[in-house]
């Protein structure tokens, strides 16, 4: 079965006995592991786990080998677990693949699979592979997406988290350590970790945020995207150097300097055409769990008419070419860059 919501699968896992094979993939990696616990919890007796454990680098392990474990009768135990972690299905030679095909055709009851991803990028768009790859394991088993999750449910993540280490953190808070920290749960889980440790008990303020979380590159463009907004030259500038002496790279900063601005324009459009900030979140994705984007792109989108932002997005695309192709300094494409767009700004003023 083929889940779209993580709730749904997790009140499956946690109310069923496991199936024979799981395909867990998404942006989430905090999510995968913890589920893949799971599942290895509920299959695998940890007095035999050295028998009836196996775990496969799937970017070097062979299809022969992962059969074999799969195929193996488990010890002293009625199941056992195969888990394989990046197995990039696109890239199978036609062999391989094939050998996947076989094993998943009718995969034993005695054991259960689990294909999980951490740095494989699962494109079900493009890849004609990973698409019956998932159609095969939707036939015997569960297949779930595990994605960014809603802010309020980051908010109740974090919120537990400080709650468990004995302080207390605000929704205004928790949504402006998201906002700072980005929307990855296991970066969200270790900044809160050094939050507490660092606040020992009691409120978790802002000013604690400041000090001991470590800004994202996106969250730091947005404070260089909110002084080009303001028109702050010198700032934007000042602040540019910041990032490059932190050695960023500048291809980095045009790409998420590019997302605030296409931001921006999609508030602007959405505003000319009587949308609220969560139309946007629902027409868009990319926007779950980052709902702070849509936020401030909605407070700040009149600081711009739609052709100074086409503008905008039109001089950033072409230093994002330059930036790949030409041989200038890409500190002086960024800074020229960033030039031309208080030209475009200054025209409102």
């Amino acid at each position: 079965m083929i889940y779209k919501a993580e709730a749904d699968f997790a009140a499956k896992l946690k109310n069923y006995a496991p199936h024979n094979v799981y395909f867990l993939y998404g942006e989430q990696n905090y999510l995968k592991k913890m589920y893949v616990k799971k599942i290895i919890d509920k299959t695998v007796d940890k007095t035999f786990a050295d028998f009836n454990l196996n775990r496969f680098d799937g970017t070097s392990a062979g299809m022969d080998e992962i059969s074999d474990a799969v195929e193996a009768l488990p010890m002293m135990a009625q199941r056992k677990c195969v888990v394989v972690n990046d197995l990039d299905v696109g890239k199978l030679s036609a062999t391989e693949n094939n050998k996947l095909k076989e094993l998943l055709s009718s995969p034993p009851e005695t054991t259960v699979l689990v294909f999980t991803t951490t740095d494989v990028t699962v494109d079900l768009k493009k890849s004609a592979k990973w698409k019956a790859f998932i159609k095969l394991v939707d036939a015997v088993g569960d297949v779930v997406e595990l994605g960014n999750r809603s802010s309020g449910d980051n908010n109740r993540f974090l919120k537990a988290i400080a709650e468990k280490n004995g302080c207390t953190l605000s929704t205004d808070n928790a949504y402006y350590l998201v906002e700072r920290c980005g929307a990855d749960m296991q970066v969200l889980k270790n900044e809160m970790n050094k939050l507490c440790a660092y606040k020992s008990t009691g409120e978790i303020t802002k000013a604690d945020i400041d000090l001991c979380a470590i800004p994202q590159l996106d969250a730091s463009v947005f404070d260089l995207s909110k002084l080009i907004i303001k028109g702050d030259y010198q700032g934007t500038m000042q602040n540019l150097g910041e990032l490059l002496y932190m050695r960023e790279e500048p291809v980095m900063i045009l790409g998420a300097l590019s997302a605030s601005f296409i931001d921006l324009y999609r508030a602007r459009v959405a505003r000319e055409n009587s949308k609220t900030a969560a139309d946007l979140s629902r027409i868009f994705s990319t926007y779950k769990g980052k709902d702070w984007r849509v936020r401030n792109a909605m407070r700040d989108c009149d600081r711009f008419s739609k052709t100074q932002l086409g503008s905008i997005l039109a001089l950033l695309a072409k230093a994002d070419y330059k930036l790949k192709s030409s041989k200038t300094d890409h500190v002086v494409i960024l800074q020229e860059t960033i030039t031309r767009i208080f030209a475009v700004g200054n025209a409102r003023r």
